[in-house]
């Protein structure tokens, strides 16, 4: 059967000089690796060539077929080479692709292996715009696994790399589906590289968890040399578990390939999801007959210091922060991530959006091509995932002409038969009509039954309304944008809250069906040296107000076995001097109480005014008459019954140093790398957060971790936030920060151990943060 040798650890890797520069020595990696150590604001980015280098050597079990490289991502034009000499290229920095080796590897000794990527500015490659002018970072280097795929001479072929429309691999749709029942098509390829024609059948099977819930087997079928053979055939599954964003339910297709005389050739696994969803004005968004009207928010993958050399483990919890954040919904904006965190979405129940890289730039012929198949190869790759349910095949905010929408659009249906594939684009041309808020008309929009979804809104049009999509328009006077930092303070953090609430209160009186607030995480952008501080949380994945906002706008009985919800009580308050005397309190319970030094200021109901009006959950107001020192405490009520509470308290002078790992109960799987974030957070001796400090703390990590970018950083707000990467294999590390200054000497050292509980929530891999204290 397919034998599948994963080449993530130890290659040897360099930057490429410009000519007459002196030459880089090597230097031993494990991927993902991005080349270079990235700026938080974008800023001194590489670009250039580098080469990845490694010996393999095939086993002797190897079977007798095909031999090739499958590359999850590399950005952006890769060669490929075998000892020398050059065996496949490739454009494209975001998915995959699959390059043939030659037989002569199967000798059994060592052979080098090379990679050279080029990462620089090229038009003919999506996005295709040039760094100095574009609204997010691309980054470079192996940023995805790479492995070695040996097949079998007859097998089935990797839906990418085959080059057929909706074949290759293993598709399956669902055709019905209700409690009682659900209908499945099911899917298969078989290639032949051997030189006669082969007979052989497909055995299918449905597992929920160890139990075969319906099986089939497809017609034996007669495969060609070079024309691959598709067998068909559905099957019922009695008494279905239905995939919803509060239920994701999975199963597993196991497809086994069997000889004529009964010799199992090859078997593949892919997990998928039973469900049906439509799309409409009348009806909204439903996904199994029931409608949903789900909140949601865009998200960049790049993160501190490695851009998007993000493992698994890593990618999973940023999943999870957006469904704890509040929301049930994602737009992957505005290329194709990573599928570990499709996989995460799958099982937390995140409905995706899934886009073609593009942003305001339209090439020339090679780019359009190279877009056309960028929308064959995302819907081939990702066509399996319950959790995508609409495909951006669309240049977000370019200008596009109607033959290149229409061949778009042609291609998803193609890519995807039936009636469950859903385009969408910015431009009315497509199945679903996406808009962005700041375009305006969102209540006026009308196209007969067609559904209107809110691809962005809460950043720009409280920041440069009058400019278009020209991104370097002038900033407005005054601070009441959304970009705020954790560093502008109570006023900035509420000011970004402020304009979240008004804006998804008027989203949410609209006709759309789904809407996606600009963005979850603050992100470095090429065209400015400033970040765009417009996130929900910031770059080290600190929450701000608004995203205690968003979490209140759940439902409290909400949430989940793999991620935590519930009651919600937030104060948005550092409660110092300088602090505003009207208090809001963040919540889903009906009625909050705030005390203040233990004496009830009031007890009362969620605002009901115009700026609350669509809100499933509006704050709670509170006019306190004079700033005292001390503690506020709101406690939340449900049928009388408090049910949640949460205290902000003057901080004081600071007097101790504490180090948290944000590891979310995420750890990695068995020989897998991490990334992990640390936060040191400088408190007064009651353990309040001291949001005024700002001065530098300096970290030191020993064992099987190191630190990523500087080890001095200036607190931001009372925190200074720092990058692991863990080892694969890794036991545990121990983290020491200090700050020796004026305002004294503070130090922590904690020891982080480290089980291997998988890449899905298990038992804690060290003390959870708790969120609410980052405020």
């Amino acid at each position: 059967m397919l034998t599948v040798l994963p080449l993530d650890r130890s290659w040897l890797f360099r930057r490429i000089p410009p000519a007459g520069a002196p030459a880089e020595s090597w230097s031993t990696v494990d991927l993902p690796h991005c080349p270079f150590v990235a700026d938080l604001d974008g800023r001194s980015h590489w670009f250039g060539e580098c080469e990845y280098q490694r010996t393999v050597t095939l086993p002797a079990e190897t079977p007798a077929g095909r031999i090739a490289l499958g590359v999850g991502a590399a950005m952006h034009s890769a060669t490929i080479a075998i000892d020398g000499v050059p065996c496949g290229v490739h454009a494209g920095g975001y998915l995959p692709f699959e390059v043939d080796l030659p037989p002569a590897l199967r000798d059994g000794q060592p052979h080098t292996l090379t990679l050279r990527l080029d990462n620089r500015d090229n038009p003919e490659v999506p996005p295709g715009k040039a760094y100095a002018d574009l609204d997010f970072c691309w980054y470079g280097g192996l940023y995805r696994d790479v492995v070695l795929r040996c097949y079998p001479e007859l097998h089935f072929p990797d839906p990418v790399a085959c080059g057929l429309s909706a074949r290759g691999g293993l598709l399956v749709r669902t055709l019905a589906a209700s409690p009682a029942s659900a209908r499945l098509s099911l899917r298969a390829t078989v290639a032949n590289s051997t030189g006669t024609n082969l007979a052989a059948r497909v055995e299918f099977a449905v597992l929920d968890g160890e139990r075969i819930v319906a099986a089939a087997a497809g017609a034996p079928a007669t495969v060609s040399p070079g024309v691959p053979a598709v067998v068909e055939t559905e099957l019922e599954v009695p008494d279905p578990r239905l995939w919803q964003p509060d239920h994701p339910a999975l199963y597993h297709l196991h497809a086994t390939l069997v000889s004529a005389d009964g010799a199992v050739l090859d078997r593949r696994i892919v997990r998928f999801g039973i469900r049906r969803i439509r799309f409409s004005r009348a009806h909204g968004f439903e996904i199994n007959g029931r409608r949903h009207r789900l909140r949601g928010t865009n998200r960049h993958q790049d993160h501190p210091y490695v851009g998007y050399a993000v493992p698994p483990a890593a990618q999973w919890r940023d999943a999870r922060r957006i469904k704890e954040a509040g929301f049930d919904y994602v737009r992957l904006s505005h290329y194709p991530q990573s599928p570990d965190f499709l996989d995460a979405c799958d099982e937390l129940g995140l409905v995706v959006m899934n886009c073609i890289p593009g942003w305001q730039f339209m090439g020339g012929e090679k780019f359009r091509s190279a877009c056309e198949q960028n929308a064959r190869d995302l819907v081939r790759r990702d066509r399996n995932h319950p959790c995508v349910v609409l495909w951006e095949l669309s240049l977000n905010e370019t200008e596009m002409d109607e033959p290149f929408m229409a061949r778009l659009h042609a291609i998803g249906h193609e890519e995807l038969p039936g009636d469950q594939m859903f385009t969408c684009g910015w431009q009315d041309r497509y199945d679903v009509f996406i808009r962005s808020r700041q375009h305006g008309q969102i209540h006026e929009w009308v196209n007969g039954d067609k559904a209107l979804v809110i691809a962005e809104y809460g950043d720009w049009e409280f920041y440069a309304t009058t400019s278009g999509l020209d991104q370097r328009a002038d900033p407005p006077s005054g601070n009441a944008h959304t970009r705020q930092r954790r560093s502008e303070g109570e006023r900035g953090l509420r000011q970004q809250a402020q304009n979240h609430q008004s804006a998804l209160n008027d989203t949410l009186a609209s006709p759309a069906v789904l809407d996606g607030q600009w963005s979850m995480f603050d992100y470095p952008r090429g065209y400015d040296p400033v970040r765009a501080a417009c996130g929900v949380m910031d770059v080290f994945r600190l929450p701000k107000f608004s995203y205690y906002f968003y979490r209140s706008q759940r439902g409290p009985k909400e949430t989940g076995e793999r991620w935590t919800g519930g009651s919600v009580v937030f104060i948005a308050s550092h409660w110092t001097a300088d602090s505003d005397l009207a208090v809001p309190v963040f919540t889903n319970c009906e009625e909050i109480e705030l005390r203040l030094n233990g004496l009830t200021v009031a007890r009362s109901g969620p605002d009901r005014g115009p700026a609350a009006s669509s809100l499933p959950h509006p704050p709670c107001i509170f006019e306190l008459p004079v700033f005292q020192s001390g503690t506020l405490h709101a406690i939340g009520y449900i049928g009388g019954k408090p049910v949640g509470e949460h205290r902000v308290s003057t901080p004081g002078d600071p007097a101790r140093l504490n180090i948290e790992f944000d590891a979310m109960s995420v750890a990695p799987a068995p020989g897998a790398s991490d990334l992990l974030i640390a936060h040191a957070r400088i408190e007064d001796a009651a353990g309040n957060l001291c949001v005024g400090f700002r001065w530098p703390i300096n970290f030191v990590a020993t064992g099987d971790g190191i630190l990523v970018g500087p080890s001095s950083v200036a607190a931001e707000a009372g925190v200074a936030s720092i990058l692991l990467r863990l080892n694969p294999d890794a036991s545990g590390l121990t983290l020491q920060a200090r700050h020796d200054g004026a305002a004294g000497i503070f130090v922590d050292r904690r020891e982080l151990a480290l089980p291997h509980t998988g890449v899905t929530p298990g038992p804690a891999a060290t003390r959870l943060v708790p969120a609410e204290r980052f405020r």
